[in-house]
């Protein structure tokens, strides 16, 4: 059920311009395709975090479901992600970066 899309991420700079430290940044990133093995999203209201000497593991869920059978509560886990300790230092800087952005955007502006 899942289907796959690529996409190419490069970057180059303008060839008149001079380059800003971002730019630079992109200069040395190899030209990559994406591919999406699978495309389809689940919001994850719940999310469990173990972790190891060589690896955090990441849980995530939907939520809570009520066995009413039984009376018990559980929490069925859809995916599992396992990160390197410094790929998840990556991943907290990366996504601090993008919602640190979604603030600014959303945040009223003086004197409106």
């Amino acid at each position: 059920m899942s289907d796959s899309k690529a996409k190419t991420a490069s970057s180059s700079p303008a060839p008149e311009a001079t380059p800003d430290q971002d730019e630079l940044k992109a200069i040395n990133k190899p030209n990559v395709q994406i591919l999406y093995e699978e495309t389809g999203a689940l919001f994850a209201n719940q999310v469990i975090v173990n972790s190891g000497r060589d690896q955090i593991v990441l849980d995530f869920s939907t939520g809570i479901i009520s066995d009413h059978a039984t009376g018990r509560h559980v929490l069925p886990i859809q995916k599992r992600i396992a990160l390197t300790p410094a790929n998840a230092l990556k991943l907290i800087q990366t996504l601090s970066g993008v919602i640190q952005k979604q603030v600014e955007a959303n945040r009223p502006k003086a004197g409106a």
